[in-house]
């Protein structure tokens, strides 16, 4: 393993860990003080230095992860109906949770979104071998 690839794995464990003892300071800090914006202070005091270090991380790297994960759409009608389904989802999450108070479910709608993108880009491949 080279040193670079170290020098990043402790990065990202230094700021995994960070989030832990914030969530771990959370949840004592607001039990022994009696006050929940103690441990919330606390939690986000190791919160966002960690989130630093993890978009840090993230742009300095040799390979962006983030094009691996997601792959433009390769016609105009595959970007037009993927805005569509996102649009729909966002505001259906936010009608749900307002109108009829169902924030507790009204996420599932981003999972029905995301299976609805998925199948009108294989619905619309203009390429058959990338499905093999």
């Amino acid at each position: 393993m080279n040193q670079n690839r170290k020098k990043r794995a402790s990065g990202y464990s230094f700021a995994t860990m960070l989030i832990l003892v914030g969530v771990l300071g959370l949840i004592i800090l607001s039990e022994v003080s009696k006050s929940e914006i103690t441990g919330l202070v606390f939690f986000f005091i190791c919160l966002i230095p960690a989130i630093g270090i993890y978009v840090y991380l993230g742009f300095t790297s040799e390979e962006n992860p983030y094009t691996k994960i997601y792959k433009p759409s390769k016609s105009k009608k595959s970007e037009i109906i993927a805005s569509t389904i996102w649009l729909l989802s966002i505001s259906s999450f936010f009608l749900i949770g307002f109108i009829f108070d169902g924030w507790d479910y009204a996420w599932v709608v981003f999972l029905i979104g995301a299976a609805a993108q998925n199948l009108t880009e294989l619905f619309n491949s203009n390429d058959k071998d990338d499905l093999n």
